[in-house]
């Protein structure tokens, strides 16, 4: 705590832009993550997870801990089924993304750019770009 006090009270290093990406619509977030979970699935989650298992990844290595690979250990052992590991894994993603933007909010300096229902990269990069060059970065 004091660590960060101090650090914080020192004059920054370099001149930086901080840009956010968030979706307007909380609901749009979660159908997002929710379509990303159903394509991590779809590109072999599960079996990702029972290969490392099976080549003798530890259940407890930290990797074997993240989102997505933990709640399938519970699949491996038969404690769960694996439209409840799915399940498990959208509302773990749901819950990092509410603690991320919680971070996030608390710098008063950031730009935030909003989706619509839909990530449109083109506009996105179009702001960032404006915003980058009102602060003089190029």
């Amino acid at each position: 705590a004091d660590h960060d006090r101090v650090t914080r009270a020192l004059p920054k290093k370099y001149a930086s832009v901080t840009i956010g990406l968030n979706y307007r619509d909380r609901a749009d977030l979660r159908a997002a993550i929710d379509r990303r979970v159903d394509a991590m699935m779809a590109a072999g989650l599960a079996e990702e997870v029972r290969s490392l298992l099976d080549a003798g990844i530890p259940p407890e290595a930290t990797a074997m801990q993240a989102i997505g690979y933990k709640e399938f250990l519970g699949v491996s052992e038969g404690r769960r089924s694996e439209a409840e590991a799915v399940a498990e894994i959208k509302l773990r993603s749901r819950q990092y993304a509410k603690r991320q933007l919680t971070w996030l909010r608390r710098n008063p300096d950031i730009h935030w750019i909003y989706w619509e229902k839909k990530r449109d990269f083109a506009k996105a990069l179009r702001i960032s770009t404006e915003i980058l060059s009102a602060a003089g970065v190029f």
